[in-house]
């Protein structure tokens, strides 16, 4: 039996079909696999993006209730100015990130649900933040206190330098000068009595609190003037006249700023202020950042859905 003969010529031109073929399919396993790393590679910097833009909105959320609350605490409305700005502004860095991941992520998915939700509880926080700050650098409360400590209790010491002239001039023998004493101690007791409801005033939290002070005060108020009034009569004219007109002005001038001091505790922006930032607005905090950790959780794991098929 003869066999044919395999020559050279034909061995060469079998050897390049294979290795046409095999060169086919090393370029065909090539080109798939480049385009699943071009693909992983896309997929890689999606979630990259999505992940910084979520600790973004984390940090700067975090940022502005810091500064927001020092704008609460601050003791100057400069201060609370400057803190209720910087606030602001981490918001508006928060308002940022949140835009553009909305522009990344499918529609429908899970993440732009979690991110739906975020965006509901993030506007209710701003709204918040927007009245807590307005509250905050208007200072009201502090305010008072310190209009209360300072020009209305510098009224009072000039009231009592004038009585405590009256009282020693009472001190000589004559009649009726007990009773001056006894006026002078009654206005001026009554007058500092008055003077320390100021404070409960200016940290109470409620209105039916403060007009439970201001319903103690008013008799205090009252006796003060009646024994200004009976004082007037009692001592008629020579030296001892013009304490008695010095302390009344005195009065009526702390008068002036104790109902400048009663106004400004009502609006009670500080108080109002300090109790939305440690109640609501605490709770809000929570819910937000709850429901970031759970979309930073959600991006992950479509990420490791997409680069494990």
């Amino acid at each position: 039996m003869k066999y044919p003969l395999i020559t050279k010529k034909k061995i060469t031109s079998h050897f390049g079909v294979i290795l046409a073929i095999l060169l086919a399919l090393l370029l065909g396993i090539l080109f798939v696999e480049g385009r699943h790393a071009g693909r992983l590679e896309t997929e890689y910097e999606k979630w990259s993006e999505q992940t910084h833009l979520v600790q973004t909105m984390r940090s700067e959320l975090l940022a502005s209730a810091e500064a927001e609350k020092s704008a609460v605490m601050a003791d100057t409305d400069e201060s609370s100015r400057a803190f209720a700005e910087q606030s602001e502004q981490a918001s508006q860095n928060v308002e940022k990130a949140r835009l553009a991941l909305t522009a990344l992520l499918e529609k429908n998915s899970r993440e732009a649900k979690l991110l739906d939700q975020f965006s509901t509880a993030w506007e209710k926080l701003r709204d918040m933040d927007r009245q807590i700050l307005l509250l905050a650098v208007q200072n009201t409360n502090l305010k008072a206190l310190r209009l209360s400590t300072g020009p209305a209790a510098a009224r009072l010491e000039q009231m009592q330098a004038a009585l405590d002239k009256l009282m020693d001039w009472a001190a000589q023998p004559s009649t009726n000068k007990a009773r001056v004493v006894q006026l002078c101690a009654q206005a001026m007791t009554n007058s500092l009595n008055l003077h320390a409801l100021e404070t409960p005033h200016i940290f109470e939290a409620t209105d039916t609190g403060m007009e439970l002070l201001e319903a103690r005060m008013k008799p205090l108020d009252a006796t003060v003037r009646q024994a200004l009034n009976l004082l007037d009569v009692l001592v008629r004219g020579g030296s001892a006249k013009p304490w008695i007109a010095e302390a009344r002005q005195a009065f009526e001038q702390f008068q002036t700023l104790h109902n400048e001091v009663l106004e400004l505790s009502h609006q009670n922006t500080n108080v109002r202020s300090m109790e939305e930032s440690l109640g609501q607005k605490r709770r809000l905090m929570i819910l937000c950042l709850s429901q970031l950790d759970a979309l930073q959780e959600a991006v992950k794991e479509r990420a490791t859905t997409k680069a494990s098929r």
